[in-house]
């Protein structure tokens, strides 16, 4: 087949015409695979459940989860999963989305992009499948050009139609999401082993979401893009890594286009919640990858995945060994300073978009008496601290034994800097004590108190990790 360069010029002249790894699966048992199950089917009800107010990419996550546990579950239950996991254009699918059009797929070497005339789940225009094309061509040119991401694992002929996209490209199907859904990758069912295959949904409109429908369709794709090449990676890593690591690649591949600020103040109302939790937090985390590829480079973003089987599927060990190889100093140091620098990312340069951040919340103030607070896995507390004066002030701590710990002094002078940051790491809890000097000198000083020990070796009933430091208990003062 003759195939043109550029996947957005095929798609215009079609419409003018008309390795494997040898890991094995984590285990789940039928129980967290029951609820994989539920997780899809919610996500797949008539109409779409109403997510948040930013709109829902949940269900990529649960899909994911589906296709992992798929062997756990009953033969009944089995054949649901597989109906779930289907691709819009098999008739037994739950997303079916109607009788393929006579000019669809337009493919290139990378892509073949489906759609229907149906007349509910058509584009909405033909400029608008267009520029789908356009936002396809530019991903692909960044995520596997620029930033060098691995290509998508091949799914040899699945998606060919009539001879056409049998060459293993990454098939994209648009289709109508409604207005609560952006969009999704799923891995096709019967895969073994962590590096998968899998396939993108698209809406036909991206009407009804707080960025305009063009600009929400571009982030989107960036977005599941990087899914898909995730799960070349490794479909097994935690969902937090999957979803701080697709909204940060946003930012790289449409930097005009700022869709993940409307998470940011999930990140800013909830710094006492892990960031390795599974809530819609997770989005406003890909801040934490934007620390990172400004102190190391993009490169040590990608790193966290390509080490991310050796490191057992295990975020936290995949970003202490991506660090480390770029000279930095590991996840928990490194987390602590992350943590340190968001009392005041407003006015730094660390962050991009750092002017629209909202301001993190603050647990209150700390003075001279003693105050008392317990934090889970790398969650942290930013408190007030006002009417200092004299040579220093110093913030005394005691963590939790064993707990790797950091806590932090940070001023600020005027309103927009320059911000001053004094850090002491706990790598075993305790007593520890940091010092700023001359705190009259700023119009705004925080303490920071922080639990930043991600280590794990054991899951629950449900598959999900448990963290060793949860619960920790911090007891600090100022003098």
């Amino acid at each position: 087949m003759r195939r043109l360069a550029r996947l957005s010029t095929l798609l215009a002249v079609a419409l003018i015409a008309a390795p494997a790894a040898a890991d094995a699966s984590p285990p789940a048992g039928e129980r967290a695979a029951r609820q994989a199950l539920g997780a899809a089917l919610d996500a797949f009800r008539e109409p779409l459940a109403a997510g948040a107010a930013t709109g829902e990419r949940d269900l990529t996550a649960a899909l994911r989860d589906l296709a992992v546990s798929l062997p756990a579950l009953g033969r009944r239950d089995r054949e649901l999963a597989r109906d779930l996991l289907a691709r819009p254009t098999d008739k037994s699918s739950r997303s079916y989305f109607g009788k393929e059009a006579a000019s669809s797929p337009a493919c290139s070497a990378q892509f073949c992009v489906h759609w229907t005339d149906n007349r509910r789940n058509r584009p909405s225009s033909t400029t608008f499948l267009n520029q789908i094309g356009s936002a396809i061509d530019r991903s692909y040119d960044v995520e596997n050009g620029t930033l060098g991401w691995r290509r998508a694992k091949s799914d040899g002929h699945l998606g060919a139609r009539r001879g056409v996209g049998a060459e293993g490209q990454v098939d994209v199907y648009v289709t109508n999401l409604g207005s609560n859904l952006y969009g999704y990758a799923a891995n096709d069912p019967g895969q073994k082993g962590a590096r998968r295959h899998a396939y993108l949904v698209l809406d036909r409109d991206y009407r009804g979401f707080p960025t305009p429908p063009v600009q929400s369709m571009r982030v989107t794709v960036a977005h599941e893009y990087n899914h898909i090449l995730q799960f070349g990676y490794d479909a097994f890593e935690d969902l937090w890594l999957f979803e701080s690591t697709a909204t940060w690649m946003e930012e790289k591949v449409f930097p005009e286009i700022d869709d993940y600020l409307n998470y940011m103040p999930e990140m800013a109302r909830r710094p006492q919640e892990p960031l390795t939790g599974r809530s819609i937090k997770v989005y406003a985390e890909a801040v934490w990858n934007h620390w990172l590829s400004g102190r190391f480079g993009d490169e040590a973003v990608r790193r966290a995945w390509e080490v991310s089987r050796a490191e057992r599927h295990f975020a936290v060990d995949a970003y202490d060994d991506a660090i480390e190889a770029f000279a930095g100093p590991g996840f928990a140091r490194e987390l602590g300073s992350f943590f340190a620098a968001s009392a005041e990312w407003k006015v730094g340069a660390a962050f991009p978009d750092h002017g629209a951040y909202p301001d993190v919340d603050r647990s209150g103030r700390v003075g001279t008496a003693t105050r008392k607070a317990r934090l889970d896995n790398t969650a942290y507390r930013l408190y007030g601290v006002k009417g200092l004066s004299g040579p220093s002030v110093t913030l005394t701590a005691r963590a939790e034994k064993g707990t790797r710990s950091s806590i932090s002094l940070v001023g600020r002078a005027g309103d927009s800097g320059p911000v001053t940051v004094a850090t002491t790491y706990l790598p075993k809890g305790g007593r520890g004590e940091v010092t700023l000097a001359d705190p009259g000198a700023f119009s705004r000083v925080t303490a920071v108190v922080a639990n930043v020990d991600g280590r794990s070796n054991r899951e629950d009933q449900r598959g999900r990790r448990i963290y060793r430091s949860d619960g920790s208990r911090y007891r600090f003062s100022l003098r």
